[in-house]
């Protein structure tokens, strides 16, 4: 049984034309093996997903296409701002089934059950041996419920299901984002790849950022807004760090300086999931891409290029190690925009780094959030962070 794994990528004003043309190309590597099992493409919210993942399937015929918009996107060497990656799965040796669910904002738990429903409903008989499941996410990337999506989804799939993934995302307006499965292009909502395979997909999260204040107690909060660490406006320990470097936050910069310096909240062994903020309100709240709930110890977090580049490697090399010695076919990446935002003209080295390691065909994107529950690992929905799926071959 064989597992191969082929991209393609585009740039082009014509977005039917440009999901064609990358899904073409995907195609063209895969020549003389077994055809396409699924598919996944990430693509610039500035062009119409609607008719992009149109010509895409129109190329693609019947291949299950799981989609999204991004932050920026990128096939093997090939990283587009405003462009198109796709990457395409051909198997003999996995079970597949796909899903998606609406309503997000309204009711998590409600459309985590219709995906479930669906993903049981199309399900496909598996080979023979083949035990391992892996549900693979995409999602709203502006819902802010992030971590009680993917709590709702174990629970529904089950504890011994691996789940990774990430939130679509606009190019950094943080306006709408959309997710598409095959030619339904949805908006609040979440879509779904289960896979089940003979051996295991391996995933490894990492983000590299380190504490960089004194702790703080989230004293009051509201999903994903944080109003008040310490007993005062959650944007008061922003302005006292911002002091000690030498910064004055005003109502013209305080919106970048948070975004760029990510809060941390504390776990046991000092370890640290990391919460990006997006915007400060005029009562001083800092509203974030997703829960912070209340009570929690946070730190500011901060992290230098060298160690952002030293993460995204230290994430595939944990998705290599947990293919237990089977050889990768390829990996598909989740890698936050705040990463690519810091790293700017060096975010070419972080995606370096990721195929240095895997070695083999890579498609990934920059996401609101990025999705990792692997046992033994920090699990949940994370920002900031990287997160690789690596393929058995």
């Amino acid at each position: 049984m064989t597992t191969r794994m082929s991209t393609g990528h585009a740039s082009a004003d014509d977005a039917e034309a440009a999901g064609r043309l990358a899904a073409e190309r995907a195609l063209e590597g895969l020549r003389g093996g077994p055809p396409p099992a699924f598919g996944v493409v990430f693509a610039t919210s500035k062009l119409d997903l609607e008719a992009l993942v149109r010509g895409a399937c129109d190329a693609l015929g019947d291949v299950p296409l799981l989609g999204c918009t991004s932050a920026g996107e990128f096939a093997d060497a090939a990283i587009t701002d405003g462009g198109v990656a796709l990457g395409l799965v051909a198997s003999d040796a996995l079970g597949l089934a796909v899903g998606a669910g609406e309503g997000l904002r309204a009711n998590t738990p409600r459309a985590v059950r219709a995906v479930v429903s669906e993903l049981r409903g199309s399900r496909r008989a598996a080979p023979e041996g083949a035990s391992h499941r892996t549900v693979l996410l995409l999602t709203d990337g502006l819902a802010g419920n992030g971590e009680g999506l993917v709590d709702a989804l174990a629970m529904e799939v089950g504890g011994g299901v691996t789940i990774a993934g990430g939130a679509a995302g606009d190019d950094a307006a943080f306006k709408q984002t959309f997710v598409a499965l095959g030619r339904r292009v949805l908006r609040d909502a979440v879509v779904a790849v289960e896979l089940t395979t003979a051996h295991k997909i391996g995933v490894g999260v990492h983000h590299g950022w380190c504490a960089a204040s004194e702790p703080g107690t989230v004293t009051r909060a509201e999903g994903a807004r944080v109003l008040e660490i310490d007993g005062a406006p959650a944007i008061e320990m922003y302005r006292a760090y911002a002091a000690r470097k030498g910064v004055t936050l005003t109502a013209e910069n305080q919106n970048q300086f948070v975004f760029t310096h990510e809060l941390g909240i504390v776990l046991m062994n000092d370890e640290l999931k990391v919460r990006a903020p997006l915007s400060v309100h005029d009562d001083g709240s800092i509203a974030c891409a997703t829960e912070v709930p209340q009570g929690m110890q946070v730190r500011i977090v901060e992290g230098d290029h060298d160690a952002i580049v030293a993460a995204a490697r230290t994430a595939a090399e944990e998705a290599v190690r947990g293919l237990a010695g089977q050889p990768c076919a390829g990996a598909i990446v989740f890698d936050c925009v705040a990463r690519k935002l810091v790293l700017g003209a060096g975010f070419a080295r972080e995606v370096e780094a990721f195929r240095d390691v895997v070695r083999a065909p890579i498609v990934g994107f920059n996401t609101y959030g990025e999705i990792a529950r692997v046992r033994g690992q920090v699990s949940g929905f994370h920002n900031t962070t990287a997160v690789v799926a690596a393929l058995p071959a």
